[in-house]
């Protein structure tokens, strides 16, 4: 697979293209974002500057508590005559398995997927003719299951633990770019948003097991949280030592065409830390991200809470948040760079 990305030189970025079928780094490297804190304690000791820590607290972004989003729904109840009455058609079984045991345990979207087939059972068995005689309960109780829907679906997104992990700020960075890893998270997410919008739209649920294979490879996959946290680690590392080093020193800018010694190593630092090891990964996780943003954005269309929209819509701008940081990083650098007519390349 051949990407294109924007890569530092003195005067801007430049666009071009690079396979991304090996970036998957080796496993005695550190963690992505440590590359950062190499780079800041470098420079500063190169400068002889007290260095502060640039290590991120916890991301303030995060999935909406359960609390917050679950709805009260109210169970539409036919009672257990009514179901005997009903074995001319499908919704007496319906009823009798969501009354056991097992159907009392559904909860998420395998819930949400037994309260559509509820509703087309219900449709179903009015038209039946042996449902004469309960014909008013039945359309009473289809009218009552229909009004409850939007809650169930919201208590599907409340509660489904597979897509809460998908979705969710990881505890730590990714160790690696891992391609196999991603493709499995992402593809799994993709499939599972197809089928929730193919129900959504036609009301006619299919057979959830496909939904429950994807939501489960999302539960067991990190891959997608600790995504979500490597872009919001970096763009914070990358703000901070912005911050504590607006600038390179002037003395540094290689004045009359001198190159001093500490301008040199400097150079060398960025060159074998930055060029050489950050800017490639912060471009791939960037380009991961972006793949997710139409199945971000097809989930936040569906989602009936405005928190977890807002919260949805928030994934959607790490892309930028990252590129804007690694924007405003790299301008001092590009100065300094161009000051003393550096070349960006590594050794």
């Amino acid at each position: 697979m051949t990407r294109s990305v924007l890569i530092f030189r003195p005067v801007g970025y430049a666009l071009i293209a690079f396979s991304a079928l090996g970036m998957v780094a080796c496993s005695d490297k550190p963690g992505l974002t440590e590359y950062a804190d190499k780079l800041h304690s470098d420079v500063h000791d190169t400068l002889e500057l007290p260095a502060r820590s640039i290590t991120p607290e916890k991301p303030a972004l995060q999935y909406p508590a359960k609390s917050e989003l679950k709805r009260d729904v109210e169970r539409t109840s036919l009672g257990f005559m009514d179901s005997m009455r009903l074995n001319h058609c499908r919704l007496g079984q319906e009823i009798a398995e969501n009354n056991s045991s097992l159907g009392k345990l559904k909860d998420g979207f395998s819930k949400y997927h037994a309260d559509l087939t509820m509703i087309q059972a219900l449709e179903d068995c009015i038209e039946h003719p042996e449902s004469a005689n309960v014909k008013t309960q039945l359309e009473e109780a289809l009218a009552h299951k229909k009004s409850q829907l939007s809650a169930s679906l919201a208590n599907a997104f409340a509660y489904e633990e597979g897509l809460r992990k998908a979705l969710s700020i990881g505890n730590n960075p990714l160790p690696q770019i891992h391609v196999t890893e991603y493709n499995y998270a992402v593809n799994a997410l993709e499939r599972f948003t197809r089928i929730l919008e193919r129900w959504n739209y036609t009301k006619e649920p299919d057979d959830p097991s496909e939904m429950i294979k994807m939501l489960g490879r999302l539960e067991r996959s990190n891959y997608l949280p600790d995504l979500f946290r490597t872009m919001l680690d970096y763009a914070h590392k990358l703000d901070a030592m912005r911050e504590q080093l607006p600038e390179t020193p002037e003395s540094l800018h290689c004045p009359n065409g001198n190159v001093p010694k500490k301008a040199e190593q400097l150079r060398d630092a960025f060159n074998n830390i930055y060029i050489k090891e950050m800017q490639g990964d912060i471009a791939e996780v960037i380009e991961q991200h972006q793949r997710l943003l139409m199945t971000l954005e097809n989930l936040q269309g569906i989602a009936p809470q405005p928190a977890l929209k807002d919260y949805i819509a928030e994934l959607g701008k790490l892309s930028k948040v990252l590129t804007d940081a690694t924007v405003h990083f790299v301008r001092p650098w590009q100065r300094f760079y161009s000051a003393c007519n550096f070349t960006p390349a590594p050794d």
